[in-house]
Formats: C-alpha cells, sequence, structure tokens
C-alpha cells in the first residue's frame, strides 16, 4: 500500500493532531538538523497506531567519507530511529557534482553504519548518472519505480499498484488525502491485522 501525506504537517488547520487524523503518513525535513528528542517523543506520542514519519535530510551530509561523516550519519539516524515503530523513510538528496566512485565510498560507510544501527528504508534523490549505482546496491530512487519500495514526491503520476510513501508539497491539497490511502483506510487495515 502507498501511504499518502505532506512534506510537513506546519500550517495544518488544528495542527498535527488534526493533521494526524487525515493522513497515515508525514515527512518532516530535517534539512538543516536532525528533529530533538522532546519533539520526536511528543509526535510519536501523538501519532495513532500505523502512521509512520519519513524524513528528508540532510545538507551536512558531506558525501566525503571521514570520521567526522560517520558521526553525523550515526546521529542522524539514531535520531530517525527514535520514531520506533513508527519510522517511515528516509529521503537523501545527493547533491550535484558527486560522482559515482565518491558516492560508492561513501556508501561504504553509510553501510558500515547501517551495520551497527539496523536497516533503515532510504531512498535517494540523485543525478541520473548515479541511478545505477545506487540501484545496484538496493537502493530506491525518489519518483522512480523498480526499487524496493516507492518513495514518491509530488509525482506527475501516481502509480496504483506498490508499496512505499506519497508527499506532496502542502498547498491546495491540504484539505484531506487525494485518493491512495485515508487514514481510516489505514485504521481499518490495522484493526484487521490487530483483530
Amino acid at each position: 500500500m502507498i501511504l499518502e501525506g505532506l512534506k510537513g504537517y506546519r500550517g495544518y488547520p488544528g495542527g498535527f493532531k488534526a493533521y494526524a487524523k487525515a493522513f497515515p503518513t508525514v515527512e518532516l525535513s530535517w534539512w538543516h538538523r536532525a528533529g530533538d528528542k522532546r519533539t520526536i517523543s511528543r509526535l510519536r506520542t501523538l501519532a495513532p497506531v500505523g502512521f509512520r514519519f519519513s524524513v528528508f535530510g540532510h545538507k551536512h551530509f558531506s558525501f566525503q567519507p571521514s570520521g567526522g561523516e560517520r558521526r553525523t550519519l550515526r546521529r542522524f539516524l539514531r535520531r530517525f530511529g527514535l520514531f520506533g515503530e513508527k519510522r517511515g523513510a528516509v529521503r537523501i538528496a545527493v547533491p550535484p557534482g558527486v560522482d559515482p566512485t565518491q558516492l560508492a565510498r561513501w556508501l561504504d560507510l553509510l553501510e558500515e553504519v547501517l551495520k551497527e544501527l539496523g536497516p533503515v528504508p532510504l531512498a535517494f534523490q540523485a543525478e541520473e548518472a548515479l541511478h545505477p549505482l545506487l540501484k545496484e546496491r538496493g537502493y530506491a530512487l525518489v519518483n522512480q519505480t523498480g526499487g524496493p519500495f516507492l518513495y514518491l514526491v509530488d509525482p506527475g503520476e501516481i502509480p496504483r499498484e506498490g508499496e512505499g510513501y506519497l508527499y506532496r508539497s502542502p498547498t491546495s491539497s491540504q484539505a484531506a488525502p487525494s485518493a491512495l490511502h485515508s487514514r481510516a483506510e489505514v485504521d481499518r487495515d490495522w484493526s484487521a491485522l490487530e483483530g
């Protein structure tokens, strides 16, 4: 199932509680910094069963393997792990100019960190020249099919099949989910699993 939500909930009428009644997922921007522990704890507590938090980040990734980069990755992914069973996926934007050799070394570092912390669903937003490497390593590509799951951001077309996440920019679509899986459908599916 593809869960549909918005890129952020700020400004949603009624705040996060109202948002979580209308949508089953949200993408939080951790572009400038990872979320703080208190905010993560509060959001996780407020979110209903089955809700998923995805994050977008992080401008502080250098895409250069180093001890500093290892610490940044660990901190970022550990913070994401605080969402526990309500974790969605992580969208990572690779800046222009990173070549395949550099990205391969960085992915080696990332994979070492993931061995320590456990698996995390990752989707990469990268230049087309990097797509073969990312696919070869088994990662999902934003707005591309054929990965381990779908991660869609403001897509032109919405697939009717697959599993993953779809996030829209918060514009006129704030009133309710468009068509995929509403909060009520997710609640019903979870009730069936638990019953």
